[in-house]
């Protein structure tokens, strides 16, 4: 039956690569031939050579990229061919080879050779030569093989070059680190100067103007109390500066620590009793101790202060001192406020972190970080903890003794003074604002500021143009809509429960209320930011300090133009009938031109002309997705004749994990759910390798008889998608660092700008003291001297807050994740390594999950580290089939959860406490930092990374992404 069936199939084949194959041919000669077909239809060198180096076969490849033919060369020496023509060191390498091989020696190399445009082009090619032994193992013949890696030759040199430019940017940015500690401690050490020229003139006009008109004492009290706060944050900044370059030196001396805890107490006692706050020390004996008095004041003025932002009105706070063991002592601040969350316990004493407080939210977030660097400093630790009963407990344990050869100075009566820290939740309160008079036609302007001090301001200034309400946040504000509408909105961008831009977002979603102008005034002066509010929700945005008159100009504009619209939307109103007849004319006339047959005609002719020569990939397609149809270019892609791609599925080949997402998509494109989808995959080649493309489907409706089918659009990507594998981390790293290039003209901006508003300072306050001095003092011009002060004052605020920015660390780079997309490159990647070991992928993907924010790169590092940790815990299972499951799924409480499990042999109870810890590793070369780094990721996108794991029941890495 089967030599029937041989007859009939060879009786239909016209001749291959002129090979002819007879019905009558015997099963040797068929076998022979068979081989002839294969050996010319390799893409590679392929041959074969006697024993000692003669030519005895080439395969046709080979023959045409060198230009020659093969009876020309059938026992000719091989190394004497026109491949290794190129040189005469070429030659002798392989004679040397060929020697090498008749000795039964495997040899391989790489190596330049004629092998393209009919030997007139070189190529490289990896080349080897084997030798091929006789059933007695005597080598009787030798196999040469050549593979060409001309382009992987010519992408490990881009990457060495961009190797080489991440070099010199990480060596430019090291040089530009080593200015960054000296320029902080330079530029915060020069604001202390014109900062006293503030403090000091506004506290004396301060003191003289107590008779004046309370709203330029609430003015001058302003500027006083913020100078004050931008005074404190430029000595935190100084502090840190010194100890970030190594020169904050501690200057001992031995102490009576009960006594010097009592003073500072005693310095609070005011504050605590405004608030009905009870301050406590607990503290029996004296404690004497080594310590640099000024630095330990600042630890315990630094605790307390922040207890006292924390406990409610009517608490209370304890300070406490103890030895412990006779080397140490420990030195103790309780408070009974609202305590620390536990997942800010580890972060709380790190640079700008701070804890929420209903009481408080002023604060730069450094001083409990200078509170742990001066402890550190007296080689003591600090700690938090929870309180019995509600608070937090700080403990300072600090050696009772100083270092040898410690500085000592004589301490006598020396006494230092207590930093001034404005613990008082007084400015806090909004102040009261009083009534003015509602002008009738005025417009109605609605300001959202959470500082209270910043919103009576504004309220104050803008009441004498316009008619004002304010709100403390986002919540507050569109309560107040709903009550009124106003003509303009101006609202800060960061502000407690919900934002400026949540809050103008909420606004234009509303149909109520859309059309309403937002101006946004912020101390965020990010670029990107104000493109993307711009572009999207807001009229105008401005950063603080701004100017009142340039202000007042703006939102006058904004009503002006806003009052028009609302005059054009009227009279366009009462004309839309006549656009609708316009409109209804179009598309009657554009359906006749559609139905016109001298257009179809042209049309099809077009369309033939492009499915037949177009390189792109065409095909058309059925409900079930089956192949109908396909132009040349499809055939060429997937590896199929013309009358072997009909009835092929595009969901059968596709990759298991998105065949239930793609027969989906056909459906809802049937059902007109969509009108079309793109998608970037693979599809698996006649040959079994994979075809990268990019995929585009739509539908072609139902006409007449012939029923609706989908047209197919691929766009082959497969070089594209190798090549971009191969850049994409150097290519991150550079997009890393390039951002720190910039930061010396960020140093040189703020010197710029810090200039003017210092020397403003300096002139508008000797300017307020001549006017104070003369006799009579004129008080309306030392008021309006004192406000440019101020506004100079703000500007001068402007350049710390910069400062501040800058020290900070970069955050996430935050995109909308496909998950899809994201594992489908992942597993690109990871392709050779699941072949090698042998192991199957099953992925789920949940329908439907809702779109979330990530950082897309360090989110596929963390998926890459555990599918290969899997795969190389299963190396060791012989005995089963290893399999991988990858499940994606939402959960309402986690967010987006991601699930990887193995079958391997699991992991014991005793390892799983260990294998998140950095530089743990099970694996012999392991560096055990891959699961660290990976737990750490996810922690900073607000998620958990754990373990689940029995013996003989295999791992399951489990890690959530929370939904913003």
């Amino acid at each position: 039956m089967n030599t029937e069936f041989n007859k009939q199939v060879l009786a239909n084949i016209a001749p291959v690569r002129g090979v002819i194959l007879g019905v009558n041919d015997s099963t040797e000669i068929r076998r022979q031939k068979y081989a002839r077909i294969i050996l010319d239809a390799m893409y590679q060198f392929l041959g074969l050579l006697d024993i000692n180096g003669s030519v005895l076969e080439i395969n046709s490849a080979a023959l045409e990229g060198a230009g020659v033919r093969l009876e020309d060369l059938v026992g000719k020496p091989f190394w004497e061919t026109h491949w290794w023509a190129v040189s005469e060191d070429a030659r002798n390498r392989v004679k040397s080879m060929v020697e090498q091989a008749r000795n039964g020696e495997f040899v391989r190399c790489d190596i330049t050779v004629f092998g393209d445009l009919h030997g007139q082009k070189t190529i490289v090619v990896d080349f080897s030569l084997t030798p091929i032994r006789d059933d007695e193992g005597r080598v009787a013949y030798l196999l040469p093989e050549g593979r060409n890696i001309s382009e992987k030759v010519a992408m490990q040199s881009e990457l060495t070059q961009k190797n080489e430019e991440l070099n010199i940017a990480l060596n430019k940015l090291q040089e530009i680190d080593g200015y960054k500690t000296k320029f902080f401690a330079n530029v915060s050490h020069e604001l202390r100067t014109p900062l006293a020229l503030i403090l000091g003139p506004s506290a004396q006009l301060l003191k003289e103007a107590q008779q004046g008109e309370g709203r330029d004492l609430k003015r001058l009290e302003t500027i006083n109390r913020n100078a004050l706060s931008l005074h404190q944050q430029v000595n935190d900044l100084l502090d840190l500066a010194r100890i970030d370059a190594a020169q904050m030196p501690l200057m001992y001396v031995c102490a009576n620590l009960k006594t010097l805890a009592a003073d500072i107490l005693s310095s609070f006692s005011s504050a605590a009793e405004d608030l009905s706050i009870s301050l406590l020390a607990a503290t029996e004996k004296d404690v004497y101790a080594d310590i640099d008095r000024s630095k330990f004041t600042r630890v315990l003025v630094n605790l307390i202060s922040n207890a006292l932002k924390f406990t409610p009105n009517g608490g209370r706070i304890t300070c406490s001192l103890e030895l412990i063991s006779n080397s140490h002592f420990l030195l103790s601040v309780q408070d009974n406020g609202p305590g620390i969350a536990p997942q800010l316990k580890e972060d709380i004493f790190n640079r700008f972190i701070q804890a929420p407080s209903e009481f408080s939210r002023n604060g730069s977030g450094l001083g409990l970080n200078i509170v742990k660097e001066f402890v550190e400093l007296h080689r003591g630790t600090v700690s938090i903890h929870d309180a019995v009963g509600g608070g937090a407990i700080f403990q300072v344990e600090i050696p009772l003794r100083a270092p040898d050869g410690a500085f000592f100075r004589e301490s006598g009566n020396l006494v230092m003074p207590i930093p001034f820290y404005d613990v008082s939740r007084k400015s806090f309160q909004s102040p009261a604002i009083e009534a003015k008079v509602v002008k009738d036609g005025s417009p109605y302007v609605l300001v959202v500021e959470d500082n209270p001090e910043l919103r009576n301001f504004l309220h104050d200034v803008l009441s004498d143009d316009f008619n004002v309400a304010v709100a403390a946040n986002g919540i507050e504000a569109l309560n107040v809509i709903d009550q009124a509408i106003p003509d303009l909105i101006v609202t800060d961008l960061m502000m407690p429960e919900m934002d400026g831009e949540q809050l103008a977002l909420a606004i234009r979603d509303n149909e109520l209320f859309n059309s309403i102008p937002i101006v946004i005034l912020t101390a965020r002066g990010d670029d990107s930011i104000r493109e993307h509010l711009l572009q999207n929700y807001v009229q105008d945005y401005l950063t603080k300090p701004f100017s009142l008159q340039e202000l007042k100009a703006r939102i006058r504009n904004l009503i002006s133009v806003k009052r028009t619209v609302n005059i054009l939307q009227k009279e366009l109103a009462t004309q839309s009938s006549d656009v609708c007849e316009l409109t209804q004319s179009l598309v009657e006339s554009r359906k006749s031109l559609q139905d016109s047959l001298l257009a179809l005609q042209i049309s099809e002719r077009r369309w033939h002309g492009l499915y037949i020569n177009t390189a792109v990939g065409i095909g058309l397609a059925g409900r079930d997705g089956r192949i109908l149809h396909a132009n040349p270019a499809l055939q060429a892609m997937l590896g199929y004749r013309e009358n072997e791609i009909i009835g092929i599925s595009f969901i059968e080949i596709t990759e298991k994990f998105l065949r239930n997402k793609t027969k989906h998509s056909i459906n809802d494109v049937f059902e007109g759910k969509v009108e079309s989808y793109h998608i970037q995959k693979s599809y698996q080649k006649r040959n079994g390798g994979l075809l990268w493309a990019n995929v585009s489907v739509s539908l072609i409706p139902a006409t007449g008889s012939e029923e609706a089918q989908l047209v197919v659009i691929v766009e082959d990507v497969t070089t594209q998608k190798n090549s971009e594998k191969a850049l994409k981390t150097s290519q991150t790293e550079l997009a890393r660092v390039s951002r720190f290039s910039m930061m010396g003209e960020l140093v040189a901006s703020i010197a710029h700008e810090v200039n003017q508003p210092l020397a403003a300072i300096v002139a508008n306050s000797q300017a307020a003291l001549r006017w104070i001095s003369r006799d009579p003092p004129n008080y309306e011009e030392v008021v309006s001297t004192i406000n440019r002060v101020g506004r100079d004052a703000d500007r001068a605020s402007d350049v710390v807050k910069r400062i501040r920015n800058f020290l900070s660390s970069g955050s996430l780079k935050l995109e909308q994740i496909n998950v899809s997309e994201m594992l489908q490159d992942l597993l690109m990647i990871l392709q050779a390594t699941i072949l090698e070991t042998k192991t199957e992928i099953f992925v789920e993907i949940d329908e439907g999950l809702p779109i979330f924010m990530g950082d897309p790169i360090q989110i596929q590092q963390v998926l890459l580290n555990l599918i290969v940790n899997a795969m190389e815990a299963m190396r060791e299972q012989l005995s089963i089939k290893r399999t991988l499951n990858i499940k994606v799924s939402k959960n309402v409480r986690e967010g987006i959860v991601f699930a990887v499990k193995d079958n391997g042999f699991g992991v014991s109870l005793d390892l799983q406490e260990k294998i998140f810890q950095a530089l743990f590793s099970t694996k012999s070369k392991g560096l055990g930092m891959g699961l660290a780094i990976s737990k750490t990721i996810i922690e900073n996108h607000g998620g958990r990374l754990r373990l689940t794991s029995k013996i003989d029941d295999g791992a399951e890495f489990i890690f959530n992404i929370p939904i913003q």
